[in-house]
């Protein structure tokens, strides 16, 4: 008779099997997410080559249907191989904070706490509870009703006023939370909102991120447990548990959440750069990603054969409409066919400057999409 766990891959390889017969370029909106996906992955991984992105990107949506998959099989938490210190994910004396990333299937770590009689509270952000919430709180209830356990659940909404002041009297009431610190869309910084975020170093670039959790840990004394979640390519779930950090009595708060943010993205870096396909975050680390200043550039004069600069941006549609994409800076640019067109096959024009005008050429120059 097969195990549970060979059950459970073979499961996952039917997913899989499925996965591929789609033809995902005919999927609405395919395009503009894999261009921003490419985007996010070139500015913070850029020793990934271009060439590689979009095969990344359909691991990760397959990666996605997995997670999914995981919170509707009650025995996926049961099949889960946990290394590190096993022993932080049990209730022991006093509550933890246990900050998580969206890397491989990162909602069992709620199911394995739960299973194993922690006291739960779970920080998401709005939209994440709308989506995913009803479905989390019916996979523990289930894990309730099958095991018999009375251990507390409870979802917190990021976004909500009193939402920093609830989940500190559960933490003083001895209830453990659960956070994902690399943030969701709902989460990024908004204008006046400078001083809720820190900056940390992620790979190449520099991002944003809340220092929430460290503040709750500074101001209860409870330590930060990480815990980093990826998937073997035998399709086995495994839960990491690093190095707890630990707030010290009477230490400047402002600087233990800087060294506590910067600690657990610094742990984080290894299990990206080694399961790249496996993070959620590169569909939304845009709106996290730190401004760059604008280099100052000597003019020169302008090249008398332009190229497109396709290093800088992309050419996609978007519901029909020509769009210009600048991976950089992640605006984009509606344009006229007229224009993708020249684009496209620009080195088989003899005047760039003379088909488009003086005014446009000079705009095209400045903005860099000739070169």
């Amino acid at each position: 008779m097969p195990s549970a766990l060979s059950l459970y891959k073979q499961e996952l390889t039917r997913c899989r099997d499925h996965f591929r017969q789609i033809d995902l370029e005919k999927e609405k909106g395919y395009l503009m997410k894999f261009t921003t996906f490419s985007a996010n992955v070139e500015n913070i991984m850029p020793t990934i080559p271009r060439s590689q992105h979009e095969t990344m990107f359909q691991e990760l949506l397959l990666q996605q249907i997995f997670t999914s998959f995981d919170q509707k099989c009650l025995t996926a938490g049961d099949l889960v191989k946990v290394r590190g210190s096993e022993e932080l994910l049990v209730k022991q004396d006093g509550p933890r904070i246990y900050c998580t990333y969206h890397l491989g299937s990162y909602r069992l770590l709620t199911s394995v706490l739960f299973r194993r009689g922690v006291d739960c509270v779970l920080l998401v952000g709005n939209n994440m509870n709308r989506t995913q919430g009803d479905d989390m709180t019916e996979h523990i209830e289930s894990l309730r009703e099958k095991h018999g356990l009375t251990n507390s659940f409870r979802i917190v909404e990021a976004g909500h006023p009193t939402a920093g002041l609830t989940v500190l009297r559960e933490l003083k009431a001895g209830r453990s939370l659960i956070v994902y610190v690399d943030g969701s869309p709902e989460t990024a910084p908004q204008p006046g909102e400078e001083d809720k975020f820190l900056s940390v170093t992620l790979g190449d670039r520099r991002v944003l991120t809340r220092k929430g959790v460290g503040y709750l840990s500074h101001a209860t004394g409870v330590p930060i447990v990480p815990v980093v979640s990826y998937r073997q390519s035998d399709l086995t779930p495994v839960l990491q548990c690093l190095d707890p950090i630990r707030p010290i009595r009477n230490s400047d708060r402002d600087m233990y959440c800087q060294e506590a943010m910067t600690q657990l993205y610094t742990a984080f870096w290894p299990f990206l750069k080694r399961y790249p396909a496996q993070w959620e975050g590169w569909t939304f680390v845009q709106s996290f990603l730190q401004p760059e200043e604008p280099k100052s550039k000597r003019f020169a004069g302008w090249p008398a054969k332009p190229t497109f600069n396709q290093d800088r941006y992309s050419l996609c549609d978007l519901e029909q409409s020509p769009i210009l994409f600048d991976r950089r800076s992640y605006q984009t640019y509606e344009i006229t066919e007229d224009l993708r067109d020249l684009l496209l096959n620009i080195n088989t024009v003899d005047s760039v400057e003379g088909l488009v005008g003086k005014e446009m050429f000079g705009e095209l120059m400045e903005m860099e999409v000739l070169r």
